[in-house]
């Protein structure tokens, strides 16, 4: 155990070896030398964005995906030169900033690229931006019958440089399933295939396309390819591809996760994320005891109780109440009554040797058990993006 680790009472480890390798296969996807843009944005899925951006770089990624201009900063702050990409919405008062941080934006307003030309000019430098197109997610994005407008617009903007042209797919992790003749055996065997609609999207976004380059208009740097498009949908690649969940070795979902399987048997994604806490105390409750606000559970036996220095303020899920369990030398510990905003209470009956100040795992591995993101996603009837974003970003991530 680390220093660091021996001095909290809640932490989140970070196995570097295991990131490293999820970005090493993400690599070897990449159709055609496309530039692999990991997303760190939310505090890199709750990983820890300044731990994961340097481990994911290290391991042979090009650029970093981020959501802000405050999370490129801290990655600036931190020593790190790669192109950074910010994908949301930048304040204008804040674009000089992002042109002093030689940041790439995404850009759908006209206003906003004339005062970046603006900020660009005062610095003596190029703003390099990314054109968000709506291709059927209807988010942020420029409308098909806009785009040839805006590009012209920008084009005679000075210090600005069209460099991406993006678009994001709205379920894509959706995949259909069809059962078709294998030609070779003569056997029925089960395919996946994309939906209709994120066929859409990709025609969409290459007739968009095709129509600036009919105008004399080519953008170097296409792409839409989040992780489930990258690992099944090399069509979807263009110049650079952005996974993101996948990375931290977390399935976008089901179908993706046996699509993919069946594609590539030697491809593995390894969780990267345990964390952890410790007992605070322990002590032994009767029969017919009340455990927690609300008097929610009650004791059907003598009951060894476990209580634990962590709750929802630290992004423990009140929905676990009741439900869910932790892992105690390799053994599992439910958890009883109510989550409270700093503590959870846990039944440690069967796990005798348990004492304070031992190691919890509340998400992670231990020996043969797991409690999986899923498994807690599926408690609360969520994604395992929610689970890990919403650790708190105080707690430390300690890279292991």
């Amino acid at each position: 155990m680390s220093t660091i680790a021996k001095r909290q009472l809640t932490w989140v480890e970070i196995d570097r070896r295991a990131l490293t390798e999820n970005v090493q296969n993400f690599k070897k996807l990449a159709s055609n030398g496309a530039i692999l843009a990991p997303a760190v944005k939310a505090n890199a899925y709750g990983h820890g964005i300044c731990e994961s951006a340097k481990i994911i770089l290290a391991a042979g990624a090009n650029w970093l995906c981020v959501n802000s201009l405050f999370e490129a900063q801290i990655l600036r702050k931190t020593g790190i030169k790669s192109p950074i990409y910010i994908m949301g919405y930048t304040m204008e008062q804040d674009l000089a900033e992002a042109v002093n941080l030689d940041c790439r934006l995404i850009i759908y307003n006209k206003i906003t690229v004339k005062k970046l030309s603006q900020a660009a000019q005062k610095q003596k430098k190029t703003a390099k931006i990314h054109l968000k197109i709506e291709t059927g997610n209807n988010r942020q994005g420029i409308l098909e019958s806009e785009i040839l407008d805006f590009v012209e617009f920008a084009q005679r903007l000075p210090n600005i440089e069209i460099e991406g042209m993006a678009s994001h797919f709205a379920n894509i992790e959706d995949l259909e399933t069809e059962r078709i003749m294998d030609t070779a055996t003569g056997k029925i065997k089960t395919v996946h295939a994309l939906s209709s609609y994120p066929l859409h999207q990709i025609q969409k976004f290459k007739e968009i396309s095709a129509t600036l380059q009919k105008n004399g208009i080519n953008i170097p740097v296409m792409h839409m390819a989040n992780s489930a498009a990258t690992m099944l949908f090399p069509q979807t690649h263009f110049q650079m591809v952005r996974p993101g969940i996948a990375i931290y070795g977390l399935w976008p979902s089901d179908s993706t996760k046996n699509a993919m399987r069946k594609i590539n048997k030697n491809f593995t994604l390894e969780p990267v994320l345990t964390w952890k806490t410790r007992i605070a105390q322990i002590k032994e409750i009767p029969k017919n005891s009340y455990v927690g606000y609300g008097c929610t559970h009650k004791t059907a036996k003598k009951t060894r109780l476990a209580i634990l220095p962590v709750g929802y303020y630290d992004g423990y899920d009140r929905g676990f109440s009741n439900a869910a369990h932790v892992l105690i030398h390799g053994k599992k510990a439910k958890v009883i009554g109510r989550v409270c905003m700093n503590i959870i209470m846990v039944d440690a009956t069967n796990i005798p040797e348990a004492k304070v100040e031992d190691e919890v795992i509340l998400l992670g591995r231990s020996g043969k058990l797991e409690v999986s993101a899923d498994y807690l996603a599926e408690l609360t009837g969520t994604i395992n993006y929610e689970i890990t974003t919403r650790i708190n970003e105080r707690i430390p991530r300690i890279v292991v």
